[in-house]
């Protein structure tokens, strides 16, 4: 016996009624969804802006030969962590001790030189004494012949030659003077310690010195090798590079964020940043530092020209840089070019911290002694 519910009527109802009802199941998720989404939005949402388009950014220093020379050993190698002032490059002494050992013998020739300076003064000056002294000899007897030549006492060839005799030792002395003089000027008026021979000869075995001490290439700051651009036995020269250290301290996060959603934006506020190296179970705190002075197309190497007559617009994003607490950089190492998720309060809580001493850089803050 059939029953009146197995009908092919009744199951295509039933069937129709089951679509109907899980239709209207399937609206009221959705629709609780929207009024969750719209709720976190109104409370939460509207006070952050996400950003995914953020990426991690640091110092990179340059390792570079100061000097020429052949490489004779490599101590570091690629991924190897140094810390400041670790050796990196060792170059071949032997044309650096060359031209100290003769920076060393010109310094000495040039002091030699001063104080035979000195010598030849003196012998000037007791020269030029002892022509006043026959000058004053002269003077007298050219007095007493004129006197007597005067007088008919003595003839007028005698006065005449004593008077020669006084105006030549007078060109004498004049000459000694000059020359004593010129010495004295050689000499310099700081005496041999301040001859310019001597200043210049230690200013020279002062860079002999420094070019010595630079066939040792050190670490400028401490971090993480890489660029390794040299190898054994080969030929460097001055300003070549040959490594690049990474200090993984020294990072930022730089977020690229588009115009239409900048205005909310301000330097000191508070963000929270995951990294894709680590996931969501690593939070980076940070702040706002600063927004860059123009969008990325400007700074770009072939910069758009909008005046074309085929003109497309296009939203900009802007660079704003982001500080990373030191702390969570300390326990959870970033390198530059990671993919970062930022979230960036927009009204608040504010964090009014300077930036990190390493923003502001010297050469020599970031360079080892030579």
């Amino acid at each position: 016996m059939i029953s009146p519910d197995s009908t092919p009527d009744n199951a295509g109802k039933v069937g129709a009624d089951q679509r109907r009802r899980n239709l209207w199941i399937l609206a009221g998720v959705v629709l609780l969804g929207l009024l969750v989404y719209g709720l976190w939005w109104l409370l939460i949402g509207q006070e952050r802006l996400e950003v995914d388009d953020a990426y991690v950014e640091g110092n990179l220093y340059a390792v570079d030969a100061r000097t020429s020379g052949t490489v004779a050993a490599i101590p570091a190698y690629d991924t190897m962590r140094v810390e400041a002032g670790s050796t990196l490059v060792m170059l071949r002494g032997d044309r650096a001790g060359r031209k100290l050992q003769q920076a060393e013998a010109q310094l000495a020739q040039a002091r030699q030189n001063a104080l035979a300076l000195v010598h030849e003064i003196q012998a000037s000056r007791s020269k030029e004494a002892a022509l006043r002294a026959n000058l004053n000899s002269a003077q007298q007897k050219a007095w007493r012949l004129r006197a007597s030549a005067s007088a008919g006492a003595s003839k007028d060839m005698a006065a005449i030659a004593a008077a020669d005799a006084v105006r030549r030792l007078q060109a004498e002395i004049g000459a000694e003077s000059a020359h004593s003089a010129a010495l004295a000027a050689q000499l310099g008026s700081a005496g041999p310690a301040g001859n310019p021979a001597v200043r210049a000869a230690t200013q020279a075995l002062a860079l002999a010195h420094l070019n010595w001490t630079r066939r040792i290439i050190r670490a400028p700051v401490t971090g993480i090798v890489a660029q390794q651009a040299v190898q054994p036995g080969q030929w460097v020269s001055a300003g070549q590079r040959l490594f690049t250290v990474v200090p993984l301290q020294q990072m930022w996060v730089t977020a690229n964020i588009k115009e239409t959603r900048l205005a909310g934006v301000r330097p000191g506020a508070a963000v929270t940043l995951h990294s894709d190296l680590y996931g969501n179970a690593v939070t980076y705190h940070g702040w706002v530092v600063g927004l860059g002075g123009g969008s990325g197309a400007v700074f770009a190497v072939l910069p758009p020209e909008n005046a074309s007559g085929n003109w497309i617009k296009f939203t900009q994003r802007v660079p704003v840089r982001i500080a990373v607490d030191p702390g969570d950089l300390a326990r959870h190492p970033l390198r530059p070019g990671l993919t970062m998720t930022a979230r960036i309060a927009l009204h608040g809580p504010w964090i009014r911290r300077p930036v990190p001493d390493w923003f502001l850089r010297s050469a020599a803050a970031s360079r080892p002694a030579p």
